[in-house]
């Protein structure tokens, strides 16, 4: 399993003072909001790296320990989980401001 979450981070928004963004003046608090998700991206991969190599060294007889390699898996599964289920809640909310009359 070599799938990492990287892809998503281009996702995230661009934290750039270069960015072009049409509400200039609230630009400081978009940049806050795009590096805590940025980091929260970052962190989750790093969780699912780290399982898959906790998996490959208790496939490989590295490790003995069973349950700490289950304890590390669990996590990494539970912390995608709610990544997606945050990205859902974004993009919902995102499709229901595109769906207001102005």
């Amino acid at each position: 399993m070599t799938t990492s979450i990287s892809g998503i981070a281009g996702l995230a928004l661009d934290a750039s003072p270069t960015a072009a963004t049409p509400f200039a003046e609230h630009s400081s608090t978009g940049a806050g909001f795009s590096q805590r998700l940025h980091a929260e991206i970052s962190a989750v991969n790093d969780q699912l790296v780290g399982a898959e190599n906790s998996l490959r060294t208790l496939a490989s007889g590295e490790v003995s320990n069973l349950h700490h390699v289950m304890l590390e898996l669990e996590e990494a599964r539970l912390s995608f989980q709610l990544l997606v289920q945050v990205r859902n809640k974004v993009l919902d909310g995102y499709q229901e401001l595109m769906r207001m009359q102005i």
